[in-house]
C-alpha cells in the first residue's frame, strides 16, 4: 500500500483557533493527568509531579502530544493537529494541572475527612473543635462512611458516594467562585501587562515555539531540524539514558547532576547557623527562565544569597524581634521582610495601572460598545463578576468562622497572593513561584496574634489558611489564565475561549477529587502516601488544639509589624533606584522571593541562567540570543523526556523498587 502523502491543501488551510476534537483532547488530557497523577503519587509513591505552577503533570503530556504529532505529520498528515490544537490541549492541561497530589487533591481528601475518624480523648479535638467545626463543608460521618474511607471498604459494600455530595458541591462552588475572580482580574489587566508593561510570558514562548511548525508544508517543523535544538535535547537526556542504564548495571556509578535533593545532597553549607546554599541544576527552570529580564534573573539569585548571609548572621548573634514568649527568630523576620515586599508588588502593579484602570471603569460605564472595552470579556462584565464572586469568597470563610472584619482581611491577602503569582509567573517564566507566607494566615498570626480570636475563629483561619482551601502554594488557575488569555487573545470567537477554561477545570476538579474518594475507599486513604494522609492532615486541627489551651496567646506585636514596614520600604526604595537609575540592576522581586521554596532550591540554576544569558547578549547580541534560545527550549524536552524514558523502564522492569527522577 503506498504510504500517505502531505497535502498542501490541509496545511494551508485556516483552522479555527479553538476547534472541537481540541477541546476534547484537552479536556480528556486534563482527566488523564490528574487520574494518573493522583494514582503514581498516592498509591505507587514514585512520583512528585506536582512541585511547580507549571508542573511535570502538564509537560509530559504536551510533549507526548508533540511526540505524536510529529508521527501524525509524517505518516498521516490529514488528521495531524494543527499549532493552534496542541498549545490549546497544553493551556487546558496547565489550568488543571495544579489540582491533583500534592498540589491540592491529596490535602483536600485527609483533611475534610480527618476529624471524625482520628479524633481521640488524647488530642481533644472534640472538646475544644468540634462545636465549632464548620461540618458543612466536610463530608458526613454517617454509617461508617469515614472509617470505612480509612480502613477500606469490606467485600462486596459500595462507595457511600452521598456522604461525600455536599462537601464537593459547597467545595466546587467555592473553586468556581475563585476561578471566575481569576478570570475577572486577568481580563481587566490583560491589556496593561501585554500593551504597556510588555511582560515577556516566556511560558507562552515554550508552547508556541514547539508548534509553530505544525501548520506549514514540511512534515517535519524547522525547529526539530535544528541542531541547536537537539543539542539541548541531549545535553540532559544522555545523563538519563546513562543512568537508566545503570539500573541493570548497578556497578556503574550514577551521574547525578541533575538529581532532586531528594536523592542527593546538593547543600554547601557556608557556615553553622547559616542556611545552606542549594546547588540544585534543573533544565527546566534553566530553560524557561532564558526569556526572562536580566535584573529578574539576577535579583532571584543575589537577594537569595544575601537572605542566606542575613539569616546566618541573625542566627549567629542570637537576634530576635517581638514581646517576650512570641519573639520571630531569623526566619520569621526575614519572612515578614519579605511578605512586606510582596504585598508591595501587588500594590506597585496596581498603581502603575491606573490610567488603564481608569478606562476600564469608563468602559464599563459607557458599555460594550465603547471603543475602550477591549477585553476578552465586557470589561463591565468583569468588573460585576470579580464583585459577585468576591463577595462569595468572603461569604464563604465567614461562614467557615471567620469574623467579617477578619474574613475581608483573609480575602484581601489571599488576592494579593494569587494576582502577585500570577502576574509575575507570566514576567519571569519561573513556575516555582511561591506566594509568600501562602495566603496570608502566617501574617496575621504573627502581626495580629490569636489573643482576640475565639475558638471558631482560630478554627475558620486555621482551614482556611490549610492546604484543602483551594490547593496549597501551587495555585490552580490562577498563574495559568493571563497565559491562556494571551494564547487566544486573537480568537475572534470569545465565548469559546472562556467556556474552555470552566469546561476544563469543572470537569478535572470532579475527575481529581472523585477518583481520590475512590483510592481511599479501594487502598484504605490510611495507606495513601504523601502529606495529605500521612500526618499533615492531623497536624493541622493539632495546631488549633495547641493554640486554644496555649495560655499566653499571642498579641499584636508593633516590633514585628515595624519589620513588615521596612520590607514594603525597603522594595519602594528599590523599585525608585530602578526607575530613576538607568544602570540599577536588581528588581524587587528578588527581595519579595528571598526565602521562599523556589528560591531556597533554584537559586542557582537562576544564576546559570543569567550568567548564560549576559554572556550570550554580550559577546553575540540579540542575533545569538535568539538563535540559540531552541538549545533552551531543548533542556526541557530533554528532562521531560528523560523523566518520561525512566518512568517507562521502571513501569516495566522495576515496578516494585522504581527510581525517583523528578523532584525538588
Amino acid at each position: 500500500m503506498a504510504r500517505a502523502q502531505p497535502s498542501g491543501d490541509v496545511s494551508e488551510q485556516k483552522r479555527p483557533v479553538i476547534t472541537v476534537r481540541a477541546v476534547v483532547l484537552g479536556v480528556a488530557t486534563g482527566v488523564l493527568l490528574n487520574t494518573y497523577t493522583n494514582y503514581t503519587g498516592m498509591v505507587l509513591v514514585n512520583s512528585a509531579l506536582v512541585k511547580s505552577q507549571l508542573p511535570m503533570s502538564v509537560l509530559l503530556p504536551f510533549v507526548g502530544w508533540i511526540g505524536v504529532n510529529l508521527v501524525l505529520r509524517f505518516f498521516w498528515p490529514r488528521i495531524a493537529l494543527s499549532s493552534s490544537e496542541l498549545v490549546l490541549i497544553y493551556s487546558m492541561s496547565w489550568i488543571v494541572g495544579t489540582i491533583p497530589v500534592a498540589g491540592w487533591a491529596t490535602y483536600w481528601g485527609g483533611i475534610v475527612s480527618s476529624p471524625t475518624y482520628y479524633a481521640s480523648p488524647e488530642n481533644r479535638w472534640e472538646e475544644f473543635l468540634f462545636d465549632v467545626m464548620p461540618w458543612w463543608v466536610l463530608p458526613q460521618a454517617s454509617q461508617g462512611s469515614i472509617t470505612t474511607f480509612y480502613e477500606g471498604l469490606p467485600p462486596g459494600e459500595s462507595i457511600p458516594w452521598g456522604s461525600w455530595v455536599g462537601t464537593l458541591c459547597w467545595w466546587f462552588s467555592l473553586s468556581i467562585a475563585l476561578v471566575v475572580a481569576a478570570l475577572c482580574v486577568s481580563v481587566i489587566f490583560q491589556r496593561q501587562w501585554e500593551d504597556a508593561e510588555k511582560l515577556t510570558f516566556p511560558l507562552v514562548a515554550f508552547p508556541v515555539a514547539l508548534t509553530e511548525g505544525f501548520d506549514g508544508k514540511e512534515r517535519i517543523p524547522a525547529m526539530f531540524k535544528g541542531g541547536i535544538f537537539w543539542a539541548g535535547v541531549l545535553v540532559v537526556l544522555l545523563v538519563y539514558v546513562y543512568n537508566i542504564i545503570t539500573y541493570f548495571a548497578p556497578n556503574l556509578p550514577h551521574m547525578g547532576i541533575y538529581d532532586s535533593v531528594r536523592i542527593a545532597n546538593k547543600d554547601v553549607i557556608i557556615a553553622e547557623h547559616f542556611p545552606p546554599l542549594r546547588l540544585r541544576i534543573m533544565p527546566p527552570v534553566i530553560g524557561l527562565t532564558y526569556l526572562c529580564n536580566l535584573d529578574i534573573l539576577l535579583s532571584f539569585w543575589a537577594f537569595r544569597l544575601f537572605a542566606i548571609f542575613k539569616e546566618g548572621f541573625i542566627n549567629r548573634v542570637g537576634y530576635t524581634v517581638g514581646y517576650t514568649g512570641q519573639q520571630a527568630d531569623a526566619y520569621e523576620i526575614l519572612l515578614l521582610e519579605s511578605h512586606g515586599a510582596f504585598v508591595f508588588l501587588a500594590l506597585w502593579s496596581v498603581w502603575i495601572a491606573r490610567g488603564h484602570l481608569r478606562r476600564v471603569f469608563q468602559a464599563a460605564i459607557e458599555g460594550c460598545r465603547s471603543p475602550k472595552d477591549d477585553g476578552l470579556i465586557p470589561y463591565r462584565f468583569a468588573l460585576v463578576g470579580l464583585g459577585l464572586s468576591t463577595v462569595f469568597v468572603v461569604g464563604f470563610v465567614t461562614y467557615m468562622g471567620l469574623s467579617l472584619p477578619l474574613a475581608i482581611l483573609q480575602v484581601v491577602l489571599l488576592y494579593i497572593a494569587y494576582f502577585t503569582i500570577a502576574k509575575y509567573t507570566a514576567a519571569s517564566g519561573f513556575s516555582y513561584l511561591f506566594p509568600v507566607a501562602v495566603r496570608g494566615g502566617r501574617i496575621i498570626e504573627s502581626l495580629i496574634g490569636y489573643s482576640t480570636f475565639t475558638r471558631r475563629e482560630v478554627v475558620g483561619l486555621g482551614l482556611v489558611n490549610s492546604n484543602m482551601f483551594f490547593g496549597n502554594y501551587r495555585i490552580p488557575v490562577w498563574p495559568s489564565l493571563p497565559h491562556h488569555l494571551k494564547f487566544f487573545s486573537s480568537e475572534g470567537r470569545r465565548k469559546r475561549v472562556v467556556w474552555t477554561i470552566f469546561l476544563a477545570f469543572s470537569t478535572c476538579f470532579f475527575a481529581s477529587m472523585l477518583y481520590t474518594i475512590y483510592l481511599g475507599y479501594d487502598n484504605a486513604a490510611q495507606n495513601l502516601g504523601l502529606g495529605g494522609f500521612q500526618g499533615g492532615n492531623r497536624n493541622l486541627y493539632n495546631r488549633m488544639v495547641s493554640i486554644i489551651v496555649q495560655a499566653d496567646k499571642t498579641v499584636f506585636d508593633p516590633a514585628k509589624v515595624t519589620v513588615w514596614v521596612l520590607g514594603v520600604l525597603f522594595a519602594g526604595l528599590l523599585t525608585l533606584l530602578r526607575n530613576r537609575v538607568p544602570w540599577w540592576p536588581l528588581h524587587p522581586m528578588g527581595l519579595a522571593f528571598q526565602i521562599s521554596q523556589g528560591s531556597r532550591t533554584y537559586a542557582f540554576s537562576m544564576f546559570l541562567t543569567w550568567s548564560a544569558k549576559h554572556m550570550i547578549l554580550r559577546f553575540g547580541g540579540i542575533p545569538l540570543y535568539n538563535r540559540v534560545r531552541p538549545f533552551f527550549f531543548g533542556l526541557v524536552v530533554g528532562y521531560v523526556t528523560g523523566c518520561a524514558l525512566s518512568s517507562l523502564v521502571d513501569y516495566i522492569w522495576f515496578p516494585s523498587t522504581p527510581h525517583w527522577t523528578h523532584g525538588w
